[in-house]
């Protein structure tokens, strides 16, 4: 990423004279709009005349998960990423509803706001979720699927480290010490630089670090009224969230790549095949040394095997 130090030596300009800079991602656009009354932060890739990609990453993340392969396709598609209600600089949804229906109704006024009247949706753990919600109310507006590591049957152990590391953090003191946590975390990524943390944290007036999202906030807030009087069900819960979506999956319309992470813990092998069984129109493969995050911890094999399966769907 540019920084101000760099663009200093660009034209002989002052860095006093220039503009905050922007994190705009490879090759591609950065922007904001205003979406039934909530701003909505996206990248995007390509031009409007090319077929439209529809990326939707998973909880706890931001659009910015998609950079190398919303880069690689945008030679030849309109990739568009949003950050999902809640998560990244978009408003959250009215009462932080963050069901599987109300983020799948969130992503219909944007399609229509891009003109993406029917796309290719990749989804991204929740993401995916979202994708498998909106072609079951919407079969319109999706024309394939791309499921990255999300199945109807998750694995309880993975789904509860997630949980824990996005609640365990109310903030950080610094980007550093972010990174390190985050690193802990996923100990087989590669070095975490805390530069690059500024896409997922945001800086209180206090000078310490959030997430940018809402979950670990809402999940702490469930967990210490739990023992007094929470009548909800715990938001945290994969199987509340996913209710029903074993119908909507075998339903679907539109043919289907499912990814797994060869060593994920979230979906395993016999969920990944079970999915990919239940849907009609599905195939299944593999993003090797890669884990639930599989689009980053892999993005060569992800770009690979997503741009193969729009080829033969020939979009």
């Amino acid at each position: 990423m540019t920084t101000m130090s760099d663009l200093g030596t660009i034209g002989g300009f002052d860095p006093d004279d220039l503009a905050p800079r922007h994190d705009v991602p490879s090759g591609g656009r950065s922007g904001f709009l205003v979406v039934e009354g909530r701003q909505v932060h996206y990248l995007e890739w390509g031009h409007a005349n090319q077929p439209p990609v529809l990326c939707l990453h998973g909880g706890g993340q931001t659009a910015y998960m998609f950079e190398e392969l919303g880069s690689a396709l945008g030679r030849d598609h309109h990739v568009l990423a949003p950050d999902l209600p809640g998560h990244g600089d978009s408003d959250p949804m009215p009462s932080f509803d963050m069901t599987r229906q109300a983020l799948a109704l969130a992503v219909e006024p944007l399609c229509e706001a891009f003109g993406f009247d029917r796309s290719v949706i990749i989804g991204a753990s929740l993401g995916g979720i979202t994708a498998i919600t909106l072609a079951a109310a919407r079969p319109d507006l999706v024309g394939g699927i791309v499921l990255i590591d999300i199945g109807t049957r998750l694995e309880d152990e993975g789904v509860r480290k997630i949980v824990e590391f996005l609640r365990a953090h109310e903030s950080f003191a610094s980007l550093a010490e972010a990174a390190t946590e985050i690193a802990r975390y996923l100990p087989h990524r590669q070095q975490v630089r805390p530069e690059s943390l500024t896409r997922n944290l945001r800086q209180r007036p206090d000078g310490r670090w959030v997430w940018k999202h809402s979950l670990g906030r809402r999940w702490r807030a469930y967990q210490a009224a739990a023992t007094t009087t929470a009548t909800d069900p715990d938001p945290s819960d994969w199987r509340t969230m996913m209710a029903g979506m074993e119908q909507e999956a075998a339903a679907l319309a539109c043919p289907v790549l499912v990814l797994r992470g060869a060593f994920s813990d979230v979906l395993s092998d016999e969920g990944a095949v079970e999915v990919a069984s239940l849907i009609p129109d599905a195939r299944l493969e593999t993003v090797h040394n890669a884990g639930h995050l599989a689009a980053g911890d892999n993005p060569g094999s992800t770009i690979n095997l997503v741009s193969r399966f729009l080829a033969d769907i020939q979009w």
